[in-house]
């Protein structure tokens, strides 16, 4: 017990000194730019009132060389300090930008027709993939390369079931149904409403990941394979989209609609 007390106490410590070391860091941020802002709106009125003082025939005394080297000096802090919020900004764009087209290559709408195992996905379908930086160096680059989730333009076959959605995601196929289904299994007899989710394991209960990254993923053949449960989950089978506000999940138990 005083073990955990001071490793917790220790913990906290740690993250108070993290926060403390970030707040310190943004003040001096904060300060640095005040600085600099001021210094190039005073530099910039002195040299405005100096041009009014020449244009009303009153000009002011030339700058010595210690003062024209003081104000050069002066006025590097400001444009340095642009110049570095300019960088820092520009970066975050780019990451932010980099996010936003990796997330468009792993949760969007496929562009063409695909054959995935003994289905063809149809171009509009909603497709959920692994992270698409994983096979950057793979020759091939698979609309489907490590397929994860789809959600149907419209209801469709998937071993002889009518489907809103799939998962293939770990070590079974999971189906989002789109009609009623009675599942009779030498352990259980259950009737499966629309809207729930019916389960098959792989029957070798996982696929590796070499067979999962070879088109056209011969290894996907559900109608072989025999359900052997059927339960309600509160989002069914979870496929995320993106639009312009985001990522978002669209409306389960029904085919997929883009959100404007």
């Amino acid at each position: 017990m005083i073990s955990y007390v001071a490793t917790g106490s220790i913990y906290s410590i740690q993250q108070l000194g993290l926060s403390a070391a970030a707040g310190g860091m943004f003040a001096v941020v904060y300060l640095m730019a005040l600085l600099a802002i001021l210094l190039a709106v005073v530099l910039s009125l002195w040299g405005l009132w100096r041009y009014i003082k020449a244009k009303q025939g009153k000009p002011r005394p030339p700058l010595s060389l210690p003062v024209r080297l003081l104000v050069i000096v002066v006025a590097i802090y400001p444009i340095w300090f642009g110049l570095m919020y300019a960088q820092v900004w520009y970066s975050g764009y780019q990451t932010d930008q980099a996010r936003k087209a990796e997330n468009i290559r792993r949760f969007g709408p496929l562009e063409k027709n695909t054959r995935f195992g003994e289905m063809e996905l149809v171009a509009g379908t909603l497709i959920n993939r692994g992270d698409p930086w994983r096979f950057k160096d793979l020759p091939q680059q698979d609309p489907l390369l490590d397929l994860k989730a789809v959600r149907f333009k419209e209801p469709t076959l998937v071993a002889g079931v009518l489907a809103y959605a799939m998962s293939v995601e770990g070590s079974s196929l999971t189906v989002e149904l789109a009609q009623e289904y009675q599942l009779d299994t030498p352990e259980l007899s259950r009737h499966c409403p629309v809207g729930f989710v019916l389960l098959y394991n792989f029957p070798n209960r996982r696929i590796t990941e070499k067979q999962r990254l070879e088109p056209p993923y011969t290894w996907f053949t559900p109608s072989q394979w025999q359900p052997n449960s059927c339960f309600q989950t509160t989002g069914s089978v979870m496929v995320m989209d993106m639009n312009q506000h985001g990522i978002y999940f669209p409306k389960a138990g029904a085919p997929y609609t883009p959100k404007k």
